[in-house]
């Protein structure tokens, strides 16, 4: 998939007013919380939804995902899954996260997150009913969930951000990426969590918007750790008609930041990725699904095909070795094939 700065959709030669068919804007920012106001637009556009989400590995390599969702005070509830019998499952604790209305402290310096009120029942809760704080600053994250998870983290490097002009319904990401450490289901873990929020013009549900429905082909965001401490991470977003986004990190400032970039796919027979390769700029990377990596609960819990899964991205040529390695990848197979990049 080769990346352009202006696609234009169909045959249309001569594109209507503001028709500019989802060509974007990609680069690095520097977070500042504050800059999160709830009511804040930007270019015209409301802040719709928050994601935290991560990848940790205990000491025996074994991986824990999780990832919640906020659309403004209500959230859905905390998915926990681990791969500790082989494949990704859904922990049955998950039931018992937070859900529903939580209470906000939102000031310039940190937003906090606590105190749902289902859990401030007393005696009517559930005894397993867990307790939920999430906090962000700046530069460090705070993310505790009771049994589930106990987790803290410090930024790394730049965030990327995205804008995608739909003339129907544009779309604006921030993403973050956080180091963190602490302990998931009563395990120490360490790895990376992301933190993102998504702008957008009306009040609709993010998987009823044009670009979830008909615009995304795959998203990741890849973390390695290499033996000496380094770390290298990025995002990489790709959309019909070649327009996408790509970022490369390390701790401290992005490598290499672009729209620019071509993408080839192999799809398993499960309609899941099998491998995929990323050329950008003189360098590839190269995405490896991890065996038994499939999100299959996730999975079920949406539709139009998503698909959301565990891999490794490294670049490609790389000869150190990494002490840890995540990457989610979710992708539409129908739309990857629609647009020709499934080899194989």
């Amino acid at each position: 998939m080769k990346s352009t700065s202006v696609t234009y959709g169909g045959n249309c030669a001569k594109p209507p007013r503001g028709g500019f068919q989802w060509a974007r804007v990609v680069g690095p920012y520097d977070f500042h919380i504050a800059d999160f106001d709830q009511d804040r637009q930007i270019y015209g556009m409301g802040q719709r939804v928050i994601w935290p989400y991560g990848g940790l590995r205990d000491a025996a390599g074994n991986l824990y995902v999780l990832e919640r969702k906020f659309v403004h005070q209500m959230t859905g509830g905390l998915w926990i899954m681990h791969n500790r019998d082989g494949a990704l499952k859904l922990v049955p604790a998950a039931v018992f996260s937070a859900r529903g209305e939580v209470r906000r402290e939102l000031c310039p310096e940190r937003h906090i997150y606590r105190d749902h009120l289902m859990a401030k029942l007393g005696a009517m809760s559930p005894a397993e009913e867990q307790p939920f704080y999430f906090e962000v600053s700046d530069d460090d994250l705070c993310w505790q969930e009771g049994e589930l998870c106990d987790l803290r983290g410090h930024s790394l490097g730049p965030g990327l951000q995205a804008f995608f002009l739909g003339d129907e319904f544009p779309w604006l990401y921030f993403s973050r990426a956080f180091w963190v450490t602490g302990t998931i289901l009563g395990e120490p873990v360490s790895g990376i969590a992301g933190y993102e929020h998504s702008y957008w013009r009306e009040r609709a549900e993010w998987k009823e918007l044009p670009y979830y429905a008909r615009q995304q082909l795959a998203w990741s965001l890849f973390c390695n750790q290499y033996e000496d401490g380094s770390i290298e991470w990025g995002h990489i977003i790709c959309n019909r008609g070649g327009v996408g986004a790509l970022m490369v990190a390390n701790e401290k400032q992005a490598l290499l930041t672009t729209g620019e970039f071509d993408s080839s796919f192999r799809l398993d027979n499960k309609d899941y990725v099998g491998s995929a390769t990323y050329q950008a700029d003189g360098d590839g990377w190269q995405f490896t699904a991890d065996s038994g990596g499939h999100m299959t609960q996730f999975n079920t819990a949406r539709w139009g095909g998503y698909l959301a899964q565990s891999g490794v991205i490294r670049r490609i040529g790389d000869t150190r070795t990494p002490t840890y390695s995540f990457t989610w990848l979710e992708a539409f197979a129908d739309r990857i094939a629609d647009e020709g990049l499934s080899e194989g």
